[in-house]
């Protein structure tokens, strides 16, 4: 054995001695590039700090040697009004002076994106798990031709993508070029505030290594002070003079400092301090560092809608037109998808009422009901009806592909080709209404009260809030009281509101009202009511919502698909399609309604064959926490609406759960 591994020109030692020393080369090449890899993400954050201290000098140089912050003098740390608003006021939700309002660390970072030309990439640090470059093709609902530099902060979720803590802007406190070169201006995000990444680091758990200090820690409890992006070996520090360094302690800052919490000494600084309560903060010194972050947002979330067939809701009902009678005891849901293709089919095909035996009454009422649809805006919808061997299949894919790139494209099953004569009319209706101020999501269960009697405890949105939010008053400032009766007792009140009244071209109304027999009698009684209330003489100061009034509005959301099976297999009567029948009559439905606004998205498909069947002073409670209507339409006088809902009970809406409670 030996003489073989000689003729290869090894002896048996030297191949082990060579094995073993390719397992010991093995074992230290992974931490060798964890380690590689962790200075590339510190020298790349290192980098970003530098770029963005250079860019605070440029945006000094044009505000009087101010560092950035965003709002006004008077503006607290708090949540962005809009970071899509057209100008600073809207924004950060200034009053009419332009004080006051509401800011977050990150749109302080963004006033560098906007006026410093500092791309977004620039504030993420690599190691800062959970945070991404802010994109705009990743936000929805903005405004056509909406750039960078018209947005106020990193859009809706801020703080997913800014890796940085800054030296808090608000409040007396805030750091000019004319400050101490050694203050800390940004760094890493603060450990002891929760981030994308980690949950806050409880203060016990670290203790500085400065025993002439008066504190005794070691090395392995002072590590627990530093930021989790760089495994709590330190932190990239920008200073004041511009100078970025990576710090091993977090008190390296003025008098041993600690740059993430504020001091305990109003006369120096602190290497441990007290953790930095957001948004109530207040800074003891003028060098005091006290280096935040934005946390999450807590609040209430709204689980998507599970996608369900009509058939096994029990307390809803998809009605076809609005003369439809109103099943007692359950919401009743109207989209004009269905009556437009409906349409299409009569006027493009049949070129006549569409008579369908053993459902001569469904079609009668769908015959009478045409649609006017100059209700809808062009760009909202599309329809079209015609023959399957024409290519109506493969015109309707290309049209949805160009008119509505987002959304999926539609497709048929294999009865287009198995079936004779097929004909198709196809209706698609987006409609994306956003509220200009996002509502409040209420942080406990909201008792919905049905026809029944029966109370259910759900999530909802409200206009009032803490007093904290110097923007609640912006909040209230969108709705439009549209009448308010008052009753003898909290059941008898009947009220309508619009939910935003600048949105164009469609506004959401919601009323609570008595039920009526039908759909169309309920926006009939809705109109009358709102127009008579024009002619009060209060009428202008009653349809603001005053400070003393509350709002509350159930979250209603749901993805349904129904089908008008009693269409479905009767033959036309008509004299030239006596042989002709529907196989498809459907319609889907997707809606949402909550603090953000409405989002509708609706289909229907009709498809067809040949051969054989197959008071001024008191204050009002606008609390929708009983039946109540919901109409979408043009905002325009005598509009029709293209969407109505009788909403009766809470089956499509979201039961309260306390884990979600903020």
């Amino acid at each position: 054995m030996a003489r073989l591994c000689n003729a290869k020109g090894m002896t048996r030692v030297e191949v082990v001695v060579a094995v073993l020393a390719s397992v010991f080369f093995l074992s230290i090449l992974p931490p060798m590039f964890r380690h590689a890899k962790s200075n590339a993400a510190r020298d790349t954050c290192r980098a970003n700090l530098a770029m963005i201290g250079k860019a605070m000098l440029v945006y000094a140089n044009d505000y009087q040697g101010a560092l950035p912050h965003a709002g006004s003098q008077y503006t607290i740390w708090g949540e962005v009004a809009d970071w899509k608003g057209q100008n600073r006021t809207q924004a950060f939700g200034l009053a009419a002076q332009g004080s006051g309002g509401a800011a977050s660390i990150s749109s302080c970072f963004y006033l560098l994106v906007k006026y410093a030309e500092v791309m977004p990439k620039y504030f993420v640090c690599p190691g800062d798990t959970g945070t991404t470059e802010f994109q705009l093709s990743d936000q929805a609902r903005l405004p056509r031709g909406f750039e960078l530099i018209d947005a106020w902060d990193f859009g809706s979720e801020s703080y997913k993508h800014c890796s940085y803590a800054y030296h808090l802007p608000f409040g007396m406190y805030a750091l000019t070029v004319a400050g101490d070169p050694g203050m800390a201006v940004a760094a890493d995000r603060n450990p002891f505030l929760t981030s994308p990444a980690a949950a806050a680091r409880d203060l016990t758990t670290f203790t500085p290594d400065l025993p002439a200090a008066g504190y005794p820690g070691t090395s392995e409890t002072a590590r627990q002070g530093n930021a989790n992006a760089h495994q709590l070996d330190g932190q990239n520090v920008l200073f004041l003079d511009t100078h970025v360094s990576f710090e091993k302690r977090s008190f390296c800052a003025l008098d041993d400092d600690n740059i993430y919490t504020v001091s305990a000494n109003q006369l120096r600084g602190d290497a441990k301090g007290m953790i930095p309560v957001p948004p109530t903060v207040t800074i003891m010194s003028r060098t005091d560092s006290v280096l935040v972050h934005d946390p999450p947002l807590q609040k209430p979330t709204i689980r998507e809608a599970p996608e369900v067939d009509s058939k096994s809701l029990q307390q809803t009902a998809v009605v076809a037109t609005l003369d439809c009678p109103l099943p007692e005891h359950k919401n009743a849901i109207w989209c004009s998808t269905f009556q437009i293709a409906w349409d299409k089919f009569k006027q493009d095909i049949i070129g006549e009422p569409i008579h369908v035996v053993g459902a001569e009454e469904l079609a009668d009422r769908l015959n009478r009901a045409q649609f006017p649809i100059a209700a809808i805006e062009e760009e909202s919808y599309y329809a079209v009806a015609g023959f399957v061997k024409n290519g109506i299949i493969e015109q309707i894919q290309s049209q949805m592909r160009q008119r509505f790139p987002s959304e999926p494209v539609p497709t048929f099953d294999s009865r287009n080709r198995t079936l004779p004569d097929v004909i198709v009319a196809y209706t698609y209706l987006n409609v994306d209404v956003g509220f200009e101020r996002p509502y409040y999501a209420c942080p406990n269960a909201f008792d919905f009260e049905d026809s029944a009697g029966t109370r259910t405890g759900v999530t909802a949105f409200r206009a009032q809030t803490d007093e904290r939010y110097a923007d609640s008053y912006r909040v209230r400032d969108q709705v439009d009281v549209l009448y308010y009766n008052d009753g003898e007792s909290a059941e008898a009140v009947q009220f309508a509101v619009d939910l935003s009244k600048r949105t164009q071209p469609y506004q959401v109304v919601l009323a609570r009202m008595p039920r009526g027999n039908t759909l169309g009698e309920a926006v009939k009684m809705l109109q009358e009511k709102m127009g008579a209330r024009k002619n009060d003489r209060d009428y202008e100061t009653l349809r603001k919502l005053r400070p003393t009034d509350t709002l509350i509005v159930p979250d209603v959301l749901y993805k349904l698909t129904h089908h008008f099976d009693e269409l479905l297999n009767k033959n036309f009567g008509n004299k030239q399609w006596l042989d002709s029948f529907f196989f498809e009559a459907q319609q889907k439905i997707d809606f949402s309604l909550s603090r953000t606004g409405v989002v509708l998205k609706s289909e229907a498909r009709l498809r067809a064959t040949r051969g054989a069947t197959a008071d001024v002073e008191k204050p009002r409670h606008l609390h929708f926490d009983r039946p109540f209507l919901i109409c979408v339409q043009k905002r325009e006088p005598d509009a029709t609406p293209f969407f109505l809902m009788w909403v009766d009970n809470a089956e499509l809406m979201q039961p309260y759960d306390k884990s979600n409670k903020p």
